[in-house]
């Protein structure tokens, strides 16, 4: 029997489904909007597999067979997958299952994933889920109409993107943010080397790019005590399938590679994530051979100073080392903006 994810928000807990067709029924309709999660039951969920598992077409009789069901039924299983987010062809030869990669519950066996169609903001569902006790977990969204970047920049997709936010509960002072964000983007240029061979570096603070161009962007949020938080939010921005950040040269994991799967995408930098955070352990040099430092840097921080210097590498907290400047290093949450960099 498969697990997945169960949701019972009443008493804030998560967990394995157990008996899935029960399980299903226990799961808000608010947290996968517009699909009706109550027909996404152990039976829906094994014509899936068995679509997944085949080698060619498969034919209606022969499932409806194999499931005990009427075609009508098998038909109803049919159109809650195509409501899901799948693509199912049908045909002469039968029914073939031809994409979609929706990062849905149910595909993560075991984790505690929640997926949304709309959202106003990933992170602070997190936000709100970590408040309410929940130790670890993964809110995705198709489309978010409040996203926000680092500054409070507003951060909008159309859909087709990887739209993230994790809850952890690394042992990290809020002075080593900065470190949770890079190693967020190390470990997502490391997914991506994996999975589709790309060459991608980090340009600090929160910036992925690649060739130059931005194709994902980190925000690390702190929760709980000013000194030591009770947990972090950390969301994901990549573009996946589109390109939707207008004020900058952009690209996305699809026209670099042209494959792109945000599920496998998902679990592998959610996977290495969880192991860094379960035991931080800061490495600039690590950061270093990933890095994208420019030769010279410029920015302006919070508080009105314009910083100068030549980027040198980083410091384990985070903070972007320089020489040749009035200050030895820029930490990670006092940067406002970028005043200039040239490569």
């Amino acid at each position: 029997m498969p697990s997945g994810f169960s949701n019972r928000f009443g008493k804030q807990q998560f967990g394995p489904l157990g008996n899935l067709t029960n399980g299903w029924l226990d799961i808000s309709p608010a947290f996968v909007n517009h699909v009706d999660v109550s027909l996404v039951n152990e039976g829906v969920l094994k014509l899936l597999q068995l679509l997944k598992n085949a080698d060619g077409p498969l034919s209606g009789a022969a499932l409806a067979l194999e499931q005990g069901i009427s075609r009508v039924a098998l038909w109803k299983r049919f159109e809650t997958l195509r409501a899901a987010g799948y693509i199912i062809d049908a045909g002469r030869a039968g029914y073939r299952l031809l994409g979609g990669d929706k990062p849905l519950p149910w595909e993560f066996p075991g984790d505690d994933v929640v997926h949304f169609e709309t959202v106003g903001s990933t992170m602070d569902e997190a936000r709100r889920l970590g408040l309410a006790g929940v130790r670890q977990a993964a809110v995705v969204a198709e489309r978010q109409t409040a996203g926000r970047g680092r500054a409070d920049r507003r951060w909008t997709s159309d859909g087709g993107d990887l739209l993230v936010t994790l809850i952890v509960r690394p042992d990290l002072p809020v002075t080593f943010a900065g470190a949770l964000g890079l190693e967020a983007l190390a470990a997502l240029a490391d997914t991506l080397c994996e999975l589709y061979g790309l060459d991608v570096g980090l340009k600090w603070p929160n910036d992925l790019v690649a060739g130059g161009r931005k194709v994902a962007g980190v925000l690390v949020e702190a929760c709980g005590a000013a000194d030591r938080p009770d947990f972090y939010a950390v969301g994901l921005g990549l573009n996946v399938h589109g390109q939707h950040d207008l004020e900058r040269p952009v690209t996305s994991v699809e026209e670099l590679s042209a494959a792109a799967d945000r599920r496998a995408i998902l679990s592998g930098w959610r996977t290495r994530m969880n192991a860094w955070a379960a035991s931080p352990r800061p490495d600039p040099a690590r950061w270093l051979a990933r890095a994208r430092l420019p030769e010279r840097f410029e920015g302006e921080t919070f508080d009105g100073r314009i910083v100068r210097g030549i980027p040198t590498g980083f410091d384990r907290d985070g903070s972007l080392l320089l020489s040749q400047s009035t200050t030895p290093c820029i930490r990670f949450g006092e940067l406002r903006r970028t005043q200039g960099a040239t490569a």
